[in-house]
């Protein structure tokens, strides 16, 4: 889709600002009321945006510990893909799930309370599910940057 200007201030500004009001994102953006309106509405008809929500910092939450882990698959046919793929969507602790090309199949955000809460994690939901080979395991020390604000 071609962003306009006026497109693309509205994104910056609902980035930035998920619970502002539409005046206030007309005067952000310098629209009146009712073409701010419009124009939002239509990026979200279009798939632009796709939801409105806040954003919870999980060390805040008391989730001390955020991991990687980088799975390989035993198979790679469509069924068992999406079988996977429907499997993670049932575990909280997994936070994002982003199938990748190269040496590893998928890479799971996890997030824990304690290590010990991790091992749970991993016994009780990683290692059941389906069609998964291995597991490689990357804690982090410390988080640079998190951002879900896209430069448009």
């Amino acid at each position: 889709m071609n962003l306009d200007e006026s497109d693309r201030k509205i994104l910056q500004t609902i980035q930035r600002s998920p619970g502002i009001t539409m005046r206030e994102l007309g005067e952000a953006t310098g629209l009146s009321h009712s073409p701010c309106w419009r124009r939002l509405q239509h990026l979200q008809a279009v798939g632009v945006v796709s939801e409105k929500r806040y954003i919870v910092d999980p060390e805040a939450a008391g989730f001390e510990i955020i991991v990687f882990c980088f799975l390989r698959m035993n198979e790679h046919r469509r069924e068992k893909l999406r079988a996977f793929e429907n499997a993670v969507g049932q575990v909280p602790e997994i936070l994002q799930c982003y199938s990748l090309s190269g040496d590893h199949d998928y890479l799971l955000q996890v997030v824990a309370r304690s290590v010990r809460d991790y091992e749970e994690t991993v016994k009780n939901a990683l290692v059941e599910l389906p069609n998964v080979q291995s597991i490689n395991t990357s804690f982090t020390l410390k988080r640079v940057k998190d951002s879900s604000i896209v430069p448009v």
